[in-house]
C-alpha cells in the first residue's frame, strides 16, 4: 500500500460537470490570477482547461453542453 502525497493530488486534474462549478472554478483561477483557457477537445467529448499548457480541469455533462452552446458548437 502506499499513502498519497498532497502534490499529487494539487496535480491532478478537477473533474467539472455543473455549470455553476464551472463558473465558480474560473472565478478562483481568475481571482488567484492565473491565466487559463478552455478548449474544446478533437472529438468534442469534453472541453478542457489549461493553465501555462497544462490541463487543470476537465469539463463534462451539463458544464459541457453550456459551453457548446455558448460557443456555438451545437
Amino acid at each position: 500500500m502506499t499513502h498519497s502525497t498532497g502534490s499529487f493530488l494539487n496535480s491532478a486534474p478537477v473533474e467539472l460537470t455543473s455549470v455553476k462549478g464551472y463558473q465558480d472554478f474560473i472565478a478562483k483561477q481568475r481571482k488567484l490570477k492565473r491565466s487559463v483557457s478552455t478548449q474544446l477537445s478533437e472529438d468534442r467529448s469534453m472541453w478542457y482547461v489549461l493553465h501555462d499548457s497544462e490541463v487543470v480541469a476537465t469539463v463534462t455533462g451539463d458544464a459541457k453542453d453550456y459551453l457548446l452552446q455558448l460557443s456555438g458548437e451545437t
